[in-house]
């Protein structure tokens, strides 16, 4: 039988370019990478996209994503703000479809990052059940599962405020996405 507590460590994020590594004392179980349970399990590097670790406490399941997305929501932002700026100062639209296309732009700019939270979702879930029939944990139970996202402590975690939005709301499957840096991670970690 296979013993999930062996992937039971402490949370890092990945080496940033200075060679550090943003690390917490907190532990949960590695999903991700060649030490974690999804290869140890049968699924192969970059076969499904998954997050980095999971916690559990019964039947609630959190998904944990340790992710500094700074970057890339500075860069939803611009293309929002800068084609906002476009359609408003193009006179031969009409408002109508001013409207139209704010709701068109907005969707764009954040798909791809939404898109890859959705795999992430649904594949990190893969792993779980196929790690619960490993176990011999019932997969006839039906757990609640959650999504964390841990940016690195120098994010300004409110910044990440229109993406949960969209994440919680995404197919009515994600309910609950929550963020936080890796100081506040003891707040928000299921144990």
């Amino acid at each position: 039988m296979f013993d999930k507590n062996e992937y039971f460590q402490p949370m890092a994020h990945a080496v940033c370019t200075a060679g550090k590594v943003e690390r917490s004392e907190l532990k949960a179980f590695k999903i991700d990478d060649s030490d974690g349970i999804a290869e140890a399990i049968g699924f192969y590097p970059n076969m499904i996209s998954k997050v980095d670790y999971f916690a559990e406490k019964g039947l609630l399941i959190q998904l944990v994503e340790l992710s500094d997305l700074e970057q890339d929501i500075k860069n939803c932002h611009i293309k929002v703000s800068e084609a906002l700026n476009e359609i408003e100062l193009n006179t031969t639209i009409p408002q109508k479809w001013k409207r139209e296309q704010r709701k068109a732009i907005i969707k764009d700019a954040w798909k791809k990052i939404a898109d890859e939270f959705f795999k992430k979702w649904s594949g990190s879930i893969a792993v779980i059940e196929r790690l619960y029939r490993k176990t011999s944990q019932s997969v006839d139970s039906d757990p609640e599962y959650s999504l964390l996202i841990v940016c690195k402590n120098i994010t300004d975690v409110k910044i990440l405020d229109a993406l949960t939005i969209k994440l919680n709301g995404q197919c009515g499957i994600m309910q609950t996405v929550q963020v936080c840096n890796t100081k506040h991670l003891n707040k928000f970690l299921l144990r």
